[in-house]
């Protein structure tokens, strides 16, 4: 299926756009001709190898190619019909032509529009020739990717989740100890198996309602072992452009491993079961593919450990679920957590007052309570503001008000 020119233009643009604004490249000239679609662009260099990848690229995104020219000065390779024995408007297929002796210049042309293979093939020649030419922090890349690395997490500790005690020594038997003790668990390895291979956790799926602090758990646990978090919505990868969605997370797990050792936070992974029109479903198909092999198999990330987060586990595929080594479920708080995280924003209330107010919100997760605190220092500046009062903190019947106004909005 063709995509529309203004789609093309603005892929190509948004994919090269990186490259160009950090000097690293020439920027593609995109154009709309005679009733083709033109994509051309200067190369600094031009080698056999590079050649060669050409031609491997384009095996690899289309069904049957061509060598149309192959000499000094001028080469030129064409995609050719499904039928490849048959040649009516052949010429009119995805062609690339690469020219020049001393100065050279790429240029990808065809009839008509591209569709989304031939686009993300352009795309991938363009890095081809210009991704070496930027020695890019790979923090720099995962944020380009969707992902944001967080390396300093000392500023909130265990302590900073109130309640979840069974939760937080579950964590911390699984996965902090496996992190500070290496050694440990390889030398009972290599004392139990024929073949030696970690027995460390490589995945743990955090599942349980939004708002529980899954995603603040992820961050304790970067800085309790002092190593970055690299934290990635799925959603966010989950590209408009179809084919682009898994060779973006394929390209995450191997930048994470570039950090060294880090924890990779796949957050709303139920995700993955969202939509399940066509496209989408076989865009779903390729990134479930490439997290089963990062996750476990060849390709399977050495120096990261993974967490995945979904609040619909029955929803994910069960190959999926498989590859985590352990599952660690986050409830909804009791009325004594709920006090107790009441208590870390509104330190000024007393205990009786937390208890109360533990009891009236049933049924509200950490998020909740918090977004709840929020409302009621909202309402209480106002007050203080049209009475041109002295600054003090709220009553504990604004946090009540707040509850309640809670609690008829979930009805």
């Amino acid at each position: 299926m063709e995509i529309s020119f203004d789609k093309v233009k603005e892929q190509i643009e948004k994919e090269t756009a990186f490259l160009v604004e950090h000097k690293a490249a020439y920027p593609p000239k995109i154009s709309f001709e005679k009733g083709g679609t033109i994509v051309s662009f200067s190369v600094p260099s031009l080698s056999e190898s590079k050649i060669l990848s050409v031609i491997s690229l384009m095996k690899t995104h289309l069904e049957n190619i061509r060598i149309h020219s192959f000499g000094d000065g001028y080469y030129a390779f064409q995609a050719m019909n499904k039928n490849m024995f048959t040649t009516e408007n052949m010429l009119d297929n995805y062609k690339i032509e690469i020219s020049g002796l001393s100065a050279f210049k790429i240029e990808v042309n065809r009839k008509g529009n591209l569709s989304q293979e031939e686009i993300n093939l352009t795309i991938e020649i363009y890095r081809l020739f210009f991704a070496s030419a930027l020695d890019a922090d790979p923090s720099v890349l995962l944020s380009r990717l969707g992902a944001s690395v967080y390396k300093d997490n000392q500023e909130i500790g265990w302590n900073y989740i109130a309640g979840y005690e069974e939760v937080k020594k579950t964590i911390r038997e699984s996965i902090i100890m496996p992190l500070k003790n290496p050694d440990v668990y390889d030398s009972i390895s290599k004392l139990t198996r024929r073949t030696f291979e970690s027995n460390r956790p490589k995945a743990i799926l955090f599942e349980g309602p939004p708002g529980v602090g899954k995603t603040t758990i992820a961050r304790v646990i970067a800085g309790d072992v002092r190593i970055p978090l690299v934290y990635l919505p799925v959603e966010s990868i989950m590209s408009k452009w179809y084919g682009q969605s898994s060779q973006n997370l394929s390209k995450i797990f191997d930048l994470c491993e570039e950090l060294g050792s880090c924890i990779l936070f796949l957050d709303e992974i139920d995700s993955l079961a969202g939509s399940r029109d066509q496209n989408m479903f076989e865009a779903t198909r390729r990134i479930l593919s490439v997290l089963l092999r990062k996750l476990d198999g060849i390709e399977s990330a050495s120096n990261t450990i993974t967490i995945g987060a979904t609040n619909r586990k029955h929803d994910l595929d069960s190959a999926l679920i498989s590859r985590f080594d352990q599952s660690v479920y986050f409830p909804l708080p009791n009325s004594k957590e709920r006090s107790a995280i009441f208590a870390n924003y509104a330190v000024h209330l007393n205990e009786e007052e937390l208890h109360l107010l533990g009891d009236k919100s049933e049924g509200l997760s950490g998020r909740n309570i918090k977004d709840v605190c929020e409302h009621a220092e909202r309402r209480w500046a106002r007050k203080l503001i049209i009475k041109n009062e002295e600054i003090s903190p709220p009553p504990v019947e604004y946090y009540k008000h707040a509850v309640n106004m809670r609690n008829a909005s979930d009805e």
